[in-house]
């Protein structure tokens, strides 16, 4: 795996798949100046935050491509065990039911790029529930440090098919939870194998929700 680090850069995912040859490519920075955030959401900046990007080459995955953004999220929580992270689906990483960072995987031709964004620190978050992980700021090594042991886990996990989705789910929030969807709302009941999520809907019927988990990028 190769390493980029930066300051500050225009976009990691689209820096890390430029990048991207032979080996794996970790970008990491601490401020971006066009993020992209889930959903095409606006990337906001926290006062200390990480911005990284691991491209990999597809023939190098072996999992199922929906289930990377659970394997991500799930890493970055078991990094930082020492702190009661939780997991919202399919791609949120949550403290005290705050918003604190969260995951994006895109698709590039034949090439894989997941991008993770943390608070690290965050006087004033500037949108509603977001918040951060720590309530100072964290030395600059310590967050590389937290980065490459992030993204050294999920190469492993996802080039050697493994994960255990078990301990995913018991760090995760959204079972039991209701949940709204396009074509209606029910109760997130279990995650399958896939990583979709089983939902019982209000009139008792039982659906397998999906989500854009990766999106193309052209």
């Amino acid at each position: 795996m190769k390493t980029f680090f930066f300051e500050s850069i225009y976009n990691t995912q689209e820096y890390a798949l430029s990048e991207l040859s032979s080996e794996p490519i970790l970008v990491i920075s601490y401020s971006q100046e066009k993020g992209k955030g889930t959903s095409n959401r606006t990337w906001l900046n926290a006062d200390q935050a990480l911005a990284c990007s691991l491209a990999v080459k597809q023939e190098d995955i072996e999992v199922k491509h929906t289930l990377i953004p659970l394997i991500a999220g799930y890493v970055f929580t078991e990094v930082l065990n020492d702190i009661n992270l939780s997991l919202k689906w399919p791609n949120d990483i949550v403290l005290n039911n705050l918003k604190v960072g969260g995951i994006l995987v895109e698709k590039s031709e034949n090439n894989i790029c997941i991008g993770m964004g943390i608070n690290y620190f965050w006087e004033k978050p500037e949108i509603p529930g977001a918040g951060s992980v720590f309530t100072r700021k964290q030395e600059d090594s310590l967050i590389n440090l937290h980065a490459e042991q992030w993204a050294s886990e999920v190469l492993s996990s996802i080039s050697k098919n493994y994960f255990d989705l078990d301990k995913y789910k018991q760090k995760l929030q959204t079972i039991g939870k209701i949940v709204e969807y396009p074509e209606g709302r029910g109760w997130a009941e279990d995650i399958n194998e896939d990583g979709s999520l089983k939902i019982k809907s209000t009139d008792g019927d039982y659906i397998n929700l999906t989500s854009p988990l990766i999106s193309q990028v052209n």
